[in-house]
């Protein structure tokens, strides 16, 4: 029997947290879910200061958001804030979770706040956050189709003062596949497929996500967060490690 054209489409879609998304809005959704990693300033010109990415995670109600310890040296971590796509609202969470003794593992790099009283004070903000249902399968190599990651290299970002108080954010999408497995079993190391033009400093705390071929059909899965990056290669810290230390910090609260 011929298959018919919504059968095909079908056929061609990646899935989702189970919903279709045709296979040239693939990495436009995937880019969504990753956000600037926004720091309050006193200072009335210089209102926030931009250092990097991260990655926003909902979890039932909760609405998290991590990012690296690294990113926010001699930062006041009560200062991280959350940016309304409009610039219009500004809010810092209700809470941080960071590991204060570390280890070599970039695992223990890891820094969690928790901005669901933010989020639902402020619905529009809800929408950046990835719903956490399932981790990522440890696939073979031959199933992974690629792994896409996202985030704001800080050579992009603009800063407009001259007329207006204007941030001019830009995201970059780098597509990888995954290398050789490294020492650290909390990390994947993947190779960039066309390697950056670019300084790669701001894209740690970008999300990553991976698109695998299972029976069939293609399913993308939340594959974890930037911890190091390079112009060829990048460090990510699995999501596996990063659910389980988000389901920790809400049980505590």
């Amino acid at each position: 029997m011929q298959e018919t054209i919504e059968e095909r489409m079908f056929l061609a879609s990646t899935f989702l947290n189970g919903v279709a998304i045709p296979y040239t809005a693939v990495s436009t959704t995937l880019a969504r879910y990753v956000t600037n990693l926004v720091v309050v300033n006193d200072d009335p010109v210089y209102r926030v200061s931009l250092v990097g990415s991260a990655t926003p995670i909902r979890i039932g109600n909760n609405f998290l958001l991590a990012c690296c310890y690294h990113q926010l040296k001699d930062t006041e971590l009560d200062r991280v804030g959350l940016l309304s796509s409009d610039g219009q609202v500004l809010v810092t969470s209700a809470g941080v979770r960071h590991f204060i003794h570390r280890s070599e593992s970039d695992f223990f790099d890891l820094v969690v706040f928790d901005f669901t009283a933010p989020c639902l004070a402020h619905p529009e903000l809800q929408e950046r956050f990835f719903r956490l249902r399932g981790i990522a399968p440890d696939a073979p190599n031959i199933n992974t189709s690629f792994v896409q990651v996202s985030g704001f290299p800080s050579a992009d970002q603009g800063y407009e003062l001259e007329d207006r108080n204007h941030l001019h954010l830009v995201k970059r999408k780098i597509v990888c596949s995954l290398a050789p497995p490294p020492a650290d079993e909390a990390l994947v190391l993947l190779n960039i497929d066309e390697p950056l033009n670019i300084d790669p400093d701001g894209l740690s705390g970008g999300s990553a996500f991976t698109v695998q071929q299972v029976d069939g059909r293609f399913n993308a899965y939340f594959a974890g967060m930037t911890v190091r990056a390079g112009r060829e290669q990048i460090y990510i810290l699995k999501s596996g490690y990063i659910r389980n230390v988000m389901v920790d910090f809400i049980n505590r609260n």
